[in-house]
Formats: structure tokens, C-alpha cells, sequence
């Protein structure tokens, strides 16, 4: 299969070591895309792939797919690009900056029977999809609370680069770190029908947010809290879903929502124990272990012409959310979460 890479930046080093091997590079052609000459050079050596200064150099080479890994403010027009000229994309997070985006980037790829993926890596973890089975088959019974936080550490310098951190291209921690573990909330107990926020930057300098917290009510009326920080130090120490029910609790951890690392539920049978101690991973890094799975999903739902599970269609809540968090904070008040959008991020 033909795969081209857009973006050369800190999460491509990530594919490097978590599936760009031997044996995937060796299964696949691989086109790089990066307008930092130095980098493209050094990954096209090192991975033995065909570099491409420009988009329409990648583009010319037909790929199947592309994976969109730019900077965060270019992935609606590097999707819409791909799109247009008849490639299916897979889209780092955030997909678009605006819900405006997020929904043309549906109607686009739906028009050019295209599959147009979003990388919610999180969703592949183990451990969340466990807790996915345990609520789906109502082991909690009546979910009542669903919460989750956020403690990472994102120094300066971090921010020091010309993207990250700005509203035009980035937004902060709700929409560049934080919006994996909103998705997961979604995903597990959505929708969020309203959300009251504030916001914060309490050590590092930068346009948007370092901070956030926020109380949050789920169309099945229950309810949870937000806490999202890079400015935790001195490390990455926390980020973890807590979800409770009339039957039980569940709580998945790690520094990556990676392990459940406390649970207790009435009357659990030995299958749900099992698939509650088999479910732990052990990862390093926020980025964690599953983004491998979500590229080897996504090709086999090119080759077998299924639909891909986070598909763009699928995380229109994810991004409305985002909007209505930022809202709030702008407005000072509870806000519903559909129709309420944000006035700095992506501007």
C-alpha cells in the first residue's frame, strides 16, 4: 500500500518508533512531506522513502492514504487537499479548528466516497476498551459520574516554536493535549449536552490556556468534572477517566489512560475480573503504545471497504465540545455544547 506522511514535527518521531519497522515499511511505500529540507533528508535516509518538499509532490505519487501530521492549524486545509484530489486521509488530532471545518471535511469526504479517519489513539488502548465493554454491557448500571484529569508537564520551551500555544494554530490544553481524554469521555458516556469552564495560565506563557476545569452534564444526566494541566511539574504524572454507576466504579490510569488501576462493582462475574486484569498496558509517554493500531485498522478498512471506527462523522462531538468549553470560559456561563462556538480558537 502507497501511505504518504505529512508533517515531520514530534509525533512523526513518535511513528518512528512505534510502527514505521521494518516489517511495516517493508509491507508499504512510503512518501514523506515536509517543507524543514533538514528533517525530510534525515527521516528519507533513515527510512529509505521517497521525500517530497511540497504537497503536490506527495499528491502526485497517487497514495492511497495520507497521514496528516502538520501542525494543528494546516490539518483541515492538508485534509481538504488530499480529499479533493481523491486520497483518504487519516488526521492527527485536532481534525479541524472549527466546527465549520469539521463539517465540510464530513460533507467532502462522504461526496468523494472517501474515508476521512481522525487519530484518537486512546480508543485502541486496552484498557479503554474494556471500560467501553463494562458500561455497554451495563456492569455499572446507571452512570452517575464521569470524570477526568489531566496532570501533564509542558515546560517553555515547549511553547517557544511559532504554532503551538496560538490560537490561530493550536489552541492549549484542551485542544491539543486534553482533547484525547474529552474524547474518551465522549466515546464512553456521551454526549455532554452542557459545560461550565474556567481557564488559567498558571506558569507557562502562551495565547491560550495552560489550565482548565470544568463541570460537565452528559445528555443521560449525569455528570462529571474536567481538569486539564500542562503546568503539573516536574513530569507527566496523571491522566485517567473515573466513571461510577449505582453498581459500581471503574477508574482506567497510567500516564495515558493505560491501566485500570481501581474498580468495584457488585455482583461482577469472573469475565468482567479477567478482562479488567488482562486490560493493563505499560506505556512510557503520553503518546502510548496504540497508534500502530489505529494506522493497521485503518488500512484494513481500505482493504476490506468497512468503515472506519473514528471516523470524521464520529468525532463531530469531540470538536463541538472543545468549541463549548473555550465558550464558556469566553462567556462566563453554563453553555449547551451544540451551537456554541468558539471566538478565539482557530482565529
Amino acid at each position: 500500500m502507497k501511505i504518504g506522511i505529512i508533517g515531520l514535527g514530534r509525533v512523526f518521531d513518535h511513528y518512528v518508533k512505534n510502527f514505521l519497522d521494518t516489517k511495516f515499511l517493508n509491507q508499504n511505500e512510503l512518501f514523506i512531506c515536509d517543507s524543514n529540507i533538514k528533517l525530510l533528508h534525515k527521516y528519507s535516509e533513515k527510512l529509505n522513502c521517497k521525500p517530497c518538499e511540497k504537497i503536490e509532490e506527495l499528491i502526485s505519487q497517487k497514495p492511497n492514504f495520507v497521514i496528516v501530521a502538520s501542525p494543528s492549524g494546516l490539518h483541515f486545509q492538508h485534509s481538504k487537499t488530499c480529499l479533493e484530489n481523491n486520497i483518504n486521509v487519516l488526521s492527527e488530532k485536532p481534525a479541524c479548528m472549527s466546527i465549520k471545518e469539521h463539517l465540510h471535511l464530513i460533507e467532502l469526504s462522504q461526496e468523494m466516497n472517501l474515508k476521512c479517519g481522525v487519530i484518537f489513539q486512546n480508543r485502541f488502548n486496552s484498557a479503554m476498551k474494556a471500560l467501553k465493554q463494562i458500561v455497554n454491557e451495563n456492569h455499572l448500571g446507571k452512570i452517575n459520574i464521569c470524570s477526568m484529569k489531566l496532570h501533564w508537564c509542558r515546560d517553555q520551551n515547549y511553547y517557544s516554536d511559532d504554532w503551538h500555544g496560538k490560537w490561530v494554530m493550536d489552541g492549549g490544553v484542551i485542544n491539543q493535549q486534553a482533547i484525547h481524554h474529552i474524547d474518551a469521555l465522549q466515546w464512553i458516556n456521551g454526549p455532554i449536552k452542557q459545560v461550565f469552564s474556567m481557564e488559567s495560565n498558571l506558569i507557562n506563557i502562551l495565547e491560550a490556556e495552560d489550565t482548565m476545569m470544568a463541570c460537565i452534564k452528559y445528555q443521560n444526566d449525569s455528570l462529571g468534572t474536567i481538569e486539564a494541566t500542562t503546568a503539573f511539574r516536574p513530569k507527566d504524572y496523571e491522566a485517567s477517566i473515573t466513571i461510577s454507576g449505582d453498581r459500581g466504579f471503574v477508574k482506567v490510569g497510567g500516564v495515558a489512560i493505560n491501566e485500570i488501576i481501581d474498580y468495584s462493582i457488585e455482583d461482577v462475574d469472573k469475565d468482567v475480573i479477567s478482562l479488567i486484569k488482562d486490560s493493563s498496558e505499560d506505556f512510557s509517554t503520553g503518546y502510548g503504545n496504540s497508534h500502530k493500531k489505529v494506522v493497521e485498522s485503518f488500512i484494513d478498512s481500505l482493504i476490506l471497504d468497512q468503515k472506519f471506527s473514528i471516523d470524521i462523522l464520529d468525532t463531530l462531538n469531540t470538536t463541538k465540545l472543545v468549541h463549548a468549553l473555550y465558550r464558556s470560559t469566553e462567556k462566563s456561563m453554563l453553555v449547551d455544547v451544540n451551537n456554541n462556538e468558539s471566538i478565539r480558537l482557530g482565529k
